[in-house]
């Protein structure tokens, strides 16, 4: 992929009420697992390439290793070291995270929307891969509500076998752009639905199955490197 290919990308997308993305600066993400932290620094790095377009933006990932509980105790810890805290105190903070664990995955959502850090939750039902597999399709329950289920049809969109952390399927995925517009296109049209049936992250994220929240901050990005780039 030529680095400034998705820079030059117009970033819109077809949503249901149109809005300007707000704008992006400094983002810190806790990852979950390596697959996530891959997957947004295949951004970060375009933009350390061409930081005399981007000197705006700065993207940090830091895998926290395990689920969701592990994420936000990871983010606290993390951030209660003074050092950190001083360096990202600018930064917006993400949790990026799967629902699939632990069983009690709402009490945790409602602990990082506690938290005196303003986590904003970047996060996917029922794992990451729904998020890669919505790059290639709109992603329905039927076929996509158990992990079984994605892995088959991301290996079929694929043409190959997936594998967790591999870069080079990351790149193949993410591809010129056009799959990340799809991706976050299928997204939005998951998150009407869920709206006009009345469930909220706190109290039915169970239910919300496929889903995923990653496509709001990777709107932005894309607008960002395509502002800079006029």
């Amino acid at each position: 992929m030529v680095v400034t290919d998705i820079a030059r990308l117009n970033p819109s997308v077809p949503r249901q009420i149109e809005t300007r993305p707000s704008n992006l600066g400094k983002v810190l993400l806790i990852c979950e697992g390596p697959t996530e932290v891959l997957y947004f620094e295949h951004f970060a790095d375009i933009i350390r390439r061409n930081q005399n377009k981007f000197a705006h933006l700065d993207i940090e990932s830091i895998p926290a290793k395990g689920n969701a509980q592990r994420v936000l105790n990871f983010a606290e810890e993390f951030l209660q070291e003074e050092t950190n805290l001083r360096k990202y105190a600018l930064y917006e903070k993400h949790l990026v995270f799967d629902c699939d664990a632990p069983t009690d995955i709402e009490r945790v959502i409602i602990d990082m929307l506690s938290s005196t850090n303003n986590y904003i939750l970047s996060l996917t039902n029922l794992l990451f891969e729904t998020w890669l597999l919505m790059h290639f399709e709109q992603v329905e329950p039927i076929y996509s509500d158990t992990k079984t289920k994605v892995g088959n049809r991301l290996e079929a969109a694929l043409g190959k076998e997936y594998t967790k952390a591999d870069s080079g399927l990351i790149r193949q995925i993410i591809g010129n752009g056009d799959n990340l517009r799809n991706a976050i296109s299928h997204a939005y049209a998951l998150e009407e639905r869920f709206k006009n049936q009345n469930l909220s992250l706190e109290k039915d994220i169970q239910k919300m199955n496929p889903f995923t929240t990653v496509h709001s901050l990777m709107e932005r990005m894309l607008y960002e490197m395509e502002r800079s780039e006029t």
